[in-house]
């Protein structure tokens, strides 16, 4: 499980969190456009982090499939399997004082150079 304590940014503008629906460790990036990089992070920022993470049930499977249908839609490739896609990073797309908002960076046997991006609102928006 993932706690506020687990959300700091070093100098490399993020960190990796092991989330335990997928068994691995998903990089965490602060886009380094955010006036955040140069704030000390709130709890309430770091509270719509967490609880994306946590709420992993809810649009994790719903990602997987975009990415499906993207890949059916760009490629033609139709049996695509969740093991041909996995998460890598999670990028924190809003400052502080704004809605969540995040974009993932999966990666798919079917685009291995590019892999495919998506934004989601986060936080039941």
């Amino acid at each position: 499980m993932v706690s506020n304590n687990d959300i700091y940014f070093g100098d490399e503008l993020g960190t990796s969190i092991f989330l335990d629906a997928l068994k691995k460790k998903v990089r965490i990036v602060l886009s380094d456009d955010l006036e955040a990089l140069e704030q000390e992070l709130t709890e309430e920022y770091k509270e719509k982090i967490v609880q994306f993470l946590e709420d992993i049930s809810i649009w994790y499977n719903k990602t997987i499939d975009a990415v499906k249908q993207y890949a059916d839609n760009k490629y033609s490739i139709k049996d695509i399997t969740d093991s041909d896609i996995e998460l890598m990073a999670i990028f924190i797309l809003f400052e502080q004082d704004e809605p969540a908002l995040f974009g993932l960076s999966y990666r798919t046997e079917f685009d291995v150079e590019h892999g495919c991006g998506i934004k989601l609102k986060g936080n039941n928006q």
